[in-house]
């Protein structure tokens, strides 16, 4: 259990994670001591101050504290950080799975994170998950993928893999490409993909946040290229669009900036693709229903996000599976704490790269 009774409670991150975890200990009546965090040109956040956690360390006993990791998102190695604050002699410190399992009432929506025996309760699912996917690299991922959400250390991840959408170590994806980019955010993907030495025949992208459209547009200006400022789904309707998270953009059936949401089998019925990426903030099973007639007609490879909602972790291979499309399935993760999870489809048609001459 969290020692909320230390006679320090500290916040490492003092940004909108760590602000909800103070918001959450204020409602439990526990006062916090002070925010850690490396911006030192933060000076505090309302009436709690902010400090480095190496200044607070020299002016407090450490060893008396309880410091609650109030980090979530894709950029940060928290694993490296709770190295130094172990270095630096802090008592206890609690990872926020650790914290949402000792305390899961109402706490805010913050996509794969939930109470660790969720998964529990999903043993024989991902166990099956398990048993289907293609290489052992990829077994050993969802094992600690799943350890990490459960146990909440996060030295037990492995390092995150470069070069999403198309790593280096799976079969290569047919060219030149046929592709579909669904959260195309602001051609970033097709970019990378380009200078990696990808070839592209056609490309069609779709991405309803128009600030970001707006500049996938421009990015990508000498390209043959369809976009669409709409997002994908499985009708064809009007939705809300919040894009108050940024690159973490969602729809949303109440409130928000209308969207339209399109299926990709009404949009896009004669472009037979060879590979579709889906980035859509938790819409992807749905966005998969909308393409099924796309996916039986050319079966493409496909390059699905399964972090946006815990439950996709294993609910998309099974979607994708009940197609019996003969795909052969991988799982890479490319940032840190399992954000950028993506699930692989390769299928058979897929060419697996060959060694440079010489090498065994």
């Amino acid at each position: 259990m969290v020692n909320l009774g230390s006679e320090y409670v500290l916040v490492y991150g003092a940004r909108l994670a760590g602000q909800q975890v103070q918001a959450y200990l204020a409602r439990m009546g526990v006062k916090l001591s002070a925010f850690l965090d490396r911006d030192r040109t933060l000076r505090s956040v309302g009436d709690v101050p902010v400090h480095s956690c190496e200044d607070w360390a020299l002016h407090h006993d450490p060893a008396k504290a309880c410091v609650i990791i109030g980090l979530f998102n894709n950029h940060v190695n928290v694993g490296a950080i709770v190295d130094q604050l172990e270095a630096l002699g802090y008592g206890e410190i609690v990872s926020l799975v650790e914290f949402v399992r000792d305390h899961p009432e109402d706490q805010p929506f913050r996509y794969w994170l939930v109470e660790p025996s969720f998964y529990e309760q999903h043993a024989d699912r991902i166990a099956n998950l398990r048993r289907h996917l293609a290489d052992e690299r990829s077994r050993a991922l969802l094992d600690r993928i799943v350890e990490f959400r459960t146990d909440g250390d996060y030295r037990c991840l492995p390092e995150p893999d470069t070069r999403q959408y198309h790593p280096d170590d799976l079969p290569m994806w047919p060219q030149p490409l046929r592709f579909i980019d669904c959260g195309a955010y602001v051609g970033d993907t097709i970019q990378e993909m380009s200078e990696s030495g990808l070839r592209f025949d056609a490309i069609a992208t779709f991405e309803p946040n128009l600030d970001h459209y707006r500049v996938l547009v421009q990015t990508l200006s000498g390209r043959q290229a369809s976009h669409f400022p709409c997002g994908v789904s499985d009708s064809n309707r009007l939705a809300g669009f919040d894009s108050s998270l940024g690159a973490g953009g969602h729809l949303s059936e109440q409130g928000g900036e209308p969207v339209f949401c399109v299926r990709l089998d009404d949009a896009l019925p004669g472009f037979a693709p060879n590979l579709i990426k889906m980035d859509i903030e938790g819409e992807e099973p749905a966005a998969l229903r909308g393409a099924e007639g796309l996916l039986r007609a050319f079966r493409p490879g496909l390059a699905v996000s399964v972090y946006h909602r815990a439950e996709h972790l294993w609910s998309v291979f099974e979607q994708l599976h009940a197609l019996d499309l003969g795909y052969r399935f991988y799982l890479r993760c490319h940032a840190y704490s399992s954000f950028d999870t993506v699930l692989y489809a390769v299928p058979d048609i897929a060419v697996v790269p060959q060694p440079p001459i010489g090498d065994v």
